[in-house]
């Protein structure tokens, strides 16, 4: 009898596992599906060179221009190529790299995992100087023609002269107890420099002295959990005509006026993307891969897209009259960028695009796998 009744129980007990797993089946989201479209976008896919074999642990980015295209790999090759895909040049530091590459006035910045800031002339490769900073950097240092700006994890801001690396100031920002890995590149606009702080401000700098014109909040942390809390500003903002633009993870997308540091217009969103404004309009893409254009006199919605969500696009750049986006495909994506339609569609790559950069009518892009291709667009 007893026997029983264990039997019993136990068939219970199984029965009602069985239907609590049941219930707790986790509904995957696919990403979305590419549309038919007819492209009108004609597409030149000129050269294509393998760079690097690893990523780095930071921001990867490349810089196209009127002196050629430059890129790095994390084991810490640094590499000019002109517009026909030529090696100008190679330098390797021999020395693991994390994040890179910057252009500003004939210098070119890597950083490495060490906290070492790398300036190299654009011209021929040679070393400039080398610098230590105060933990990791993860994000693209910037330079305004006297100081180069890097930003650490630790939450600090540090100056070097740009002739010479030496160290010139720092400032330290409050870290929260909990933030994502990777941190916001700093800009410089109009004599100020601007830089996003994992604790969800923008702060407004004088580049000379290091002094703080103002520091606000673009987002509120409205969690009750510290994963909740997380509002990093880890995407590059943008600045134009008086106002600066930044967003946040898990916070909004805010325009400042930068004389006074004052909120104009703050809009729910989430991105660690960078921000992209073109012509007082801005152009954001979130954490699910909506897109989503806004006034940037006003926050008001332009318009907003659905058609690529979950396929892991990267941050908008403008080329034309198109917003371009890369995806984890490989293709490339050509938006209206009054509408938001879709213009045109071209594959570059089996891997997903991790950096996209223009140059005129000039399109480079870089995929994970390594692989830096040149396109033009007619």
């Amino acid at each position: 009898m007893k026997i029983k009744q264990i039997k019993f129980f136990t068939i219970i007990l199984l029965s009602l596992f069985i239907i609590g797993c049941q219930s707790d089946k986790v509904i995957v989201e696919e990403p979305a599906e590419l549309l038919k479209i007819n492209s009108k976008v004609d597409i030149d896919d000129s050269w294509t060179k393998k760079i690097f074999s690893n990523l780095a642990s930071g921001k990867t980015d490349l810089v196209i221009d009127a002196d050629g295209i430059f890129s790095f790999s994390s084991s810490g090759l640094v590499s000019s190529y002109s517009i026909n895909g030529k090696l100008n040049w190679e330098k390797n530091l021999n020395i693991d790299l994390s994040s890179g590459v910057g252009k500003s006035f004939d210098s070119l910045f890597v950083t490495s995992i060490d906290g070492e800031v790398f300036s190299i002339d654009f011209s021929d490769g040679n070393l400039n100087w080398s610098s230590a900073v105060e933990g990791e950097s993860l994000s693209i240092p910037s330079s305004n023609g006297d100081i180069v700006a890097v930003q650490t994890t630790n939450g600090k801001i540090t100056a070097l002269n740009l002739k010479d690396g030496k160290f010139r100031w720092e400032y330290v920002s409050v870290l929260p107890s909990l933030s994502l890995r990777g941190s916001s590149s700093p800009i410089f606009d109009d004599g100020a420099l601007y830089v996003g702080f994992a604790n969800g401000n923008l702060a407004k700098i004088e580049p000379r002295s290091g002094v703080v014109e103002w520091e606000i909040p673009i987002t509120i942390s409205k969690g009750s959990s510290e994963i909740e809390r997380i509002i990093d500003v880890d995407s590059k903002p943008s600045v134009s005509s008086g106002i600066a633009f930044a967003a946040s993870y898990q916070g909004d997308v805010s325009a400042i006026n930068v004389l006074t540091g004052r909120v104009i217009w703050r809009k729910s969103f989430s991105t660690t993307k960078d921000v992209l404004e073109v012509e007082r309009n801005v152009y954001v893409v979130d954490e699910e891969s909506e897109i989503q254009a806004f006034s940037g006199l006003t926050g008001v919605s332009l318009w907003k897209t659905k058609d690529y969500r979950l396929r892991n696009l990267t941050s908008p750049v403008r080329l034309k009259n198109y917003l371009v986006l890369g995806d984890y495909e490989g293709y490339l994506h050509f938006l209206d960028i009054n509408s938001g339609s879709t213009i045109g569609r071209y594959r570059v790559s089996r891997s997903g695009i991790l950096s996209l950069k223009t140059y005129k009518n000039s399109l480079v892009c870089l995929d994970i796998s390594g692989r830096l291709t040149y396109l033009e667009v007619k």
